[in-house]
C-alpha cells in the first residue's frame, strides 16, 4: 500500500510500467507485489525508495523518518537521503520477502540502574553461551534474545545501530577489525533495546542519558571483576591478557575503571590506549583467532540465511537480497 500510495502521489505521474522499467523489474512482478500477491525484495524495495523518492525505512516499516530528514513519505516537503538509516532498514524488507519474524523483546524492569541491568542481562547471556559469552557477543544475543545481528562491511560511517519493527529486531554493526570497539558498541544497542532507550529506526532521544552506553560498559567490564585486580602490580602481559578476556578496549577500561573511583595502574597508564598493539605484541597470533574475525566479514543471522537458501532453491525470491547483505556477487550464489 506504501508503494502504491508513493506512485500515486509522485509528481512526475509514474505508471507501473515506467517503475518496473527503472528498478529491473517485470510489469507483471510489480503488478503482482503490488496487489500483494508476491514480496516485495529489500533490494527491490531499496529502488523503489530511490525511484519513488521515500525512505526505505518508511518503505519497510511505517515509521516516520528520523528527526531532521524529510520526503514524500508524509513527513514535509523535499527529501534528504540519510545511508545510514536506508542501510539499518534493509535487512527489515529481507526478512519480510522470506516471511520471517523474531521474537519478542522482553524488557528490564524500569528505574533499573546500568549496573543492575548489565548484571541481569549477563545472567542470561551466561546461561546462553557460558561466561565466556563476550568471546562471541553476536550469538549470545541472537541465542538468549532472538535478536538478529548483522554486520556490513560496506556501507556508510557508522558503529551500530538498533532497528525494531513489530515483526522483528535485530542490530546492524559496522564491519571492523577492531572486534573490541565492535563488542562495545553492538552491547551498547542490546541496552538500549532492552533498557527502553530504543526509539525506533536506530535513533535516539535528543537527550541522551548515557544509560546505554554505561549499560555496555558494565556488561563488558563487571565493577565486581574490576575490584578484584591489583591494578599498580598489573604487567602489559597480564593486562593485554585481561583485555582479551573480557572483550573490550583499553580506552573502554580506562573510562570504566575513571567511573568507578579506581585509580588505572602503570600498565594502562603506558598502553597510551593503544589496544590492538598492545594485544599483537604480546601474542602476534591474536590476529588470526576466530574471535579478532568475528566483525572483519558480512554477517546475517543464521536463520534468516537459511530461509532465503531454501526460498532461492524453491525459486521464490532471486537472491539479490542476500547477496547484498553477505557483499557478495549475485551469480556467485
Amino acid at each position: 500500500m506504501r508503494v502504491q500510495d508513493a506512485m500515486q502521489s509522485h509528481n512526475d505521474g509514474l505508471t507501473q510500467a515506467k517503475v518496473a522499467r527503472q528498478i529491473g523489474m517485470s510489469r507483471d512482478a510489480l503488478s503482482r507485489s503490488l496487489s500483494g500477491q508476491r514480496n516485495f525484495s529489500a533490494t527491490e524495495l531499496a529502488k523503489l525508495s530511490k525511484v519513488l523518492e521515500v525512505s526505505l525505512s518508511w518503505l519497510v516499516t511505517g515509521d516516520p523518518r528520523p528527526e531532521g530528514s524529510t520526503g514524500r513519505d508524509g513527513q514535509g516537503a523535499g527529501w534528504k537521503h540519510d545511508s545510514v538509516a536506508e542501510t539499518v532498514a534493509f535487512p527489515a524488507g529481507a526478512y519480510r520477502e522470506v516471511g520471517l519474524g523474531t521474537g519478542t523483546v522482553p524488557q528490564l524492569e524500569p528505574g533499573l540502574d546500568p549496573e543492575e541491568g548489565a548484571a541481569e542481562v549477563a545472567r542470561v547471556l551466561d546461561e546462553a553461551l557460558g561466561k565466556a559469552f563476550v568471546h562471541d557477543l553476536p550469538a549470545a544475543i541472537e541465542q538468549a534474545y532472538e535478536i538478529g545481528v548483522f554486520v556490513a562491511a560496506e556501507g556508510p560511517a557508522f558503529d551500530a545501530r538498533a532497528m525494531r519493527t513489530d515483526e522483528v529486531t535485530y542490530i546492524m554493526v559496522r564491519g571492523t577489525g577492531a572486534w573490541y570497539q565492535a563488542n562495545l558498541v553492538l552491547a551498547r544497542e542490546l541496552g538500549a533495546l532492552l533498557g527502553r532507550r530504543h526509539e525506533g529506526i536506530g535513533i535516539r532521544a535528543q537527550a541522551e542519558d548515557g544509560w546505554a552506553l554505561d549499560f555496555a560498559l558494565a556488561l563488558l567490564l563487571p565493577a565486581a571483576r574490576l575490584r578484584s585486580v591489583d591494578w599498580n602490580r598489573q604487567t602489559p602481559r597480564e593486562l593485554a591478557g585481561f583485555l582479551w578476556e573480557s572483550g573490550a578496549s583499553a580506552r573502554a577500561l580506562a573510562h570504566r575503571l575513571d567511573a568507578l573511583g579506581i585509580a588505572r595502574g602503570p600498565a594502562l597508564v603506558h598502553a597510551d590506549e593503544g589496544t590492538l598493539q598492545l594485544l599483537v605484541w604480546q601474542d602476534p597470533e591474536c590476529l588470526s583467532h576466530h574471535r579478532a574475525r568475528a566483525y572483519r566479514a558480512p554477517r546475517i543471522p543464521a536463520d534468516l540465511l537459511g530461509a532465503h537458501l531454501s526460498g532461492m532453491r524453491r525459486g521464490v525470491v532471486d537472491g539479490s537480497s542476500l547477496a547484498w547483505m553477505l557483499d557478495t556477487p549475485l551469480e556467485e550464489l
